[in-house]
């Protein structure tokens, strides 16, 4: 293992990006369940409702509601996880109409993504949270070590107190506990960004970043392969008429040549 091989694996503890995952991770779970309990009841009440009209703009409500925690979600995804997602898409923004707008906005896709999003981020929060909670049961455990044999506390069937060895050489091992779950970590931040950027992403949009140049298909004919066109030359200009050059002066006195093609009189 090379110098640049451990300055990956170890670099991961002063990274920013390790810890941005890492809020977003302590954030997910609580997050979760509030979307998971606001939806599921705030849907369900406006469902049971609309039989005497009171549900409708209660779940026009909820869908406003819905649409602005996605676009909190983005954020959080763009910003935490470094996930490429766009903007909060506003179909009802090309629509004419109370009718047109209602149309746009419960007929787009991303509409629904953005709900499933929500509800799926309770599951996802439950994942960060046994992983968050699992790392800092294990790395704390092997930092605290030093201080249970040093001042005798039993850890085990409240009996047993680690001799002080082994409190010693449980803190390199909880460091490097620590180095690879934030690796873990990283891995189910990636997860995490992958997962939003299905989610969220609109179809038809071009995100930034290197446009791809199309190559041609190697297994195509050469016939049918796109050639450039050539420019077509230039028309010849047009042949002009060739005038006779001016008569030079006769000077007084001298003699005038008869012409060639003069008939004789006779």
């Amino acid at each position: 293992m090379n110098d640049s091989a451990l300055t990956r694996f170890f670099g991961v503890v002063v990274r920013p990006r390790t810890w941005l995952g890492v809020v977003f991770h302590l954030l997910a779970f609580p997050l979760g369940l509030v979307y998971f309990v606001f939806l599921v009841t705030g849907l369900s009440v406006g469902v049971s409702l609309v039989v005497i009209w009171v549900g409708i703009p209660i779940l026009l409500v909820m869908a406003g509601a819905w649409w602005l925690l996605a676009a909190f979600e983005r954020v959080q995804a763009r910003y935490l996880l470094d996930a490429e997602i766009p903007s909060a898409p506003r179909p009802w923004e090309r629509a004419d109409g109370v009718w047109g707008k209602l149309k746009a906005h419960f007929g787009s896709g991303s509409t629904w993504r953005d709900l499933a999003y929500l509800i799926t981020k309770l599951a996802f929060g439950t994942m960060s949270f046994g992983l968050l909670f699992a790392v800092a049961a294990i790395v704390g455990s092997f930092l605290a070590m030093p201080f249970f044999a040093a001042f005798d506390v039993p850890i085990v069937n409240g009996t047993w107190v680690p001799p002080l060895w082994f409190g010693v050489l449980s803190v390199p091992l909880g460091i490097l506990a620590l180095v690879l779950s934030l690796h873990l970590l990283n891995a189910w931040g990636w997860v995490c960004a992958r997962w939003a950027e299905v989610m969220f992403r609109v179809a038809g949009t071009v995100l930034p970043g290197p446009q791809a140049i199309p190559q041609p298909d190697p297994l195509a004919p050469p016939e049918l392969l796109a050639r450039p066109e050539r420019p077509a030359p230039p028309a010849p200009p047009a042949e002009s008429v060739a005038e006779a050059p001016p008569a030079a002066p006769v000077e007084p006195g001298a003699d005038v040549p008869p012409a060639a093609d003069e008939e004789t009189a006779g």
